[in-house]
């Protein structure tokens, strides 16, 4: 299963959109997110998943331009002030990272650390060891560095691997406040 189709079947993890509304401004239609005020031009994001509001529900779509967002159906006409959320993109070692991971290890991943109030788009630093790695065909071992934030506190994952003959991941979280979690998965 790829990451999208992973990412999908989970329930929506927290902070995995950026929130806004959107202006027509200089011919130009502009996202202000919501959290920081920040603007772009909705053009810059059209290569993102969006969602805009429409009747008190969100509906995704891609923008196609000209203040138009494809929805499944038809196209919406953008309005002064419109509600849009943009998913929020992945850094590349940290999806390859993911990628990597077995479903079910994927899962139990994901689920411990939303259990620990972290979502997988809170991650702001990822050392994924197996990138530098040249032959993955052998018997490999490392450590990977993960660190989220959640804006609230930081957590740490140190995900000690190894690959070959047998397979095992052991992931050990450590939140900023001192609590600890430890994961283990062993495969075949």
């Amino acid at each position: 299963m790829n990451l999208q189709h992973r990412l999908n079947s989970l329930n929506e993890q927290k902070r995995s959109y950026t929130r806004g509304t959107v202006e027509y401004i200089n011919d130009q239609w502009v996202f202000f997110d919501e959290e920081n005020d920040e603007a772009s031009l909705l053009e810059e994001l059209s290569e993102f998943e969006m969602e805009v509001l429409t009747l008190n529900k969100w509906e995704r779509g891609s923008y196609v331009g000209d203040g138009l967002i494809k929805l499944i159906d038809y196209l919406y006409k953008l309005d002064q002030g419109d509600n849009i959320r943009v998913r929020k993109g992945l850094q590349y070692s940290y999806r390859v990272l993911l990628e990597s991971l077995p479903d079910e290890i994927f899962i139990q991943y994901t689920s411990t650390l939303n259990k620990l109030s972290f979502s997988l788009y809170d991650c702001i630093y990822c050392h994924n060891y197996s990138m530098f790695i040249e032959n993955v065909e052998q018997n490999i071992h490392g450590v990977n560095t993960i660190i989220y934030d959640n804006n609230e506190l930081i957590c740490t994952v140190q995900h000690h691997f190894s690959r070959g003959n047998k397979s095992q991941d052991r992931f050990e979280y450590t939140i900023a406040n001192g609590k600890r979690s430890v994961l283990t998965s062993l495969g075949g």
